[in-house]
C-alpha cells in the first residue's frame, strides 16, 4: 500500500506540473500570437506601425505575406508581415516627415560629383593608404 502511495502522488505532481506549465507558458504565448495575428490581419495602408526592428513606417500596400511599407518619404522596403510589431500613435512619434521638407534637405548630403570623377589612389599614381594634399 505505501508503494501505492507514493505512485499516486509522483502521477498527482506530475499532473500538477503540467498544468502549471500549460497555464504559465504555452496558454499565454498562444494569447501573444492570437493577438498579433489579429493585429495584423486590420492593418491597412496608411496605417503607422513599427517593425521588429524598431523602424517606423506606413503601410503602402498589404499582400498574403509582404507589406511594403514607406520608412520616409519615397523610400519603400517590403517586409514580412511577421516582421509588423506594433501600430504606432500619433503621441509617441517625436519626428513628422512631409515630401516639402524632404525635398529640401536632399541638397545637403549631396556628394561632391568630383569625387568619383577623381578615380581611385592607384589611378593617381599613389600608394594605397597614402594621403593626398589636395
Amino acid at each position: 500500500m505505501p508503494a501505492d502511495n507514493s505512485m499516486l502522488s509522483t502521477l498527482l505532481m506530475l499532473a500538477v506540473m503540467g498544468l502549471a506549465f500549460y497555464f504559465l507558458l504555452i496558454r499565454p504565448s498562444q494569447k501573444k500570437q492570437k493577438a498579433q495575428q489579429t493585429m495584423v490581419s486590420q492593418l491597412a495602408p496608411g496605417s503607422r506601425i513599427m517593425t521588429t526592428a524598431g523602424v517606423l513606417a506606413t503601410i503602402r500596400h498589404m499582400g498574403e505575406r509582404q507589406a511594403i511599407i514607406e520608412i520616409a518619404p519615397g523610400v519603400e522596403m517590403t517586409v514580412l508581415k511577421q516582421a509588423i510589431m506594433r501600430t504606432v500613435n500619433a503621441e509617441e512619434e517625436e519626428f513628422e516627415y512631409d515630401d516639402d521638407t524632404a525635398a529640401e534637405t536632399v541638397g545637403e548630403f549631396d556628394l561632391d560629383p568630383d569625387f568619383f570623377a577623381q578615380g581611385n589612389s592607384e589611378e593617381r599614381g599613389e600608394t594605397p593608404g597614402e594621403n593626398r594634399a589636395n
